[in-house]
């Protein structure tokens, strides 16, 4: 963990697990503390651990439902539509991520101000959207239309800023 204490790392992976599954963004609350708090850079190798336990837990949770996909994905259409919905929804954000990788790392992700401005927006966008009185369209994921897996991905390229 280069020059990363226990206690740092302790740190971090708490506020982590504490913002990894509600509708903030995780990764400028890390920067933040990491900033405030004097912590050195991370490394790449611990960025990448301290996502591994939220992708463990989101797999201990969901493998039954992911390998019953995995099973139906040959014979049924509803899992095979929403398995490419899915990918249709990666694609805007990991095209525009692997592009723009540099200036993610070392403009938006270096800018304590930026993130903190970010965050607030998203919180101020979250509190307007909470207060709206809006109606489901669809019911079910597996039934979104291909066009709203596009949009949704394209509105996920905003989770590319901290």
């Amino acid at each position: 963990m280069e020059s990363q204490t226990i206690v740092e790392a302790l740190l971090l992976g708490l506020l982590e697990g504490l913002t990894e599954f509600i509708p903030v963004s995780s990764t400028g609350h890390i920067l933040l503390a990491g900033h405030f708090l004097g912590f050195q850079s991370t490394g790449k190798a611990f960025e990448i651990l301290i996502q591994l336990g939220a992708i463990l837990a989101i797999l201990s949770v969901y493998f039954r439902r992911l390998w019953q996909m995995l099973l139906d994905l040959p014979h049924d259409r509803l899992t095979r539509h929403f398995v490419i919905g899915i990918l249709i929804a990666f694609l805007p954000a990991a095209i525009i991520g692997a592009l723009a990788h540099d200036f993610i790392k070392t403009v938006l992700f270096e800018s304590p101000r930026l993130i903190c401005i970010m965050l607030i927006i998203g919180g101020v966008v979250l509190l307007v959207v909470d207060r709206m009185n809006l109606k489901p369209v669809y019911r079910d994921v597996e039934r979104f239309p291909t066009r709203l897996y596009l949009q949704i991905g394209l509105f996920q390229c905003l989770s590319l800023i901290p």
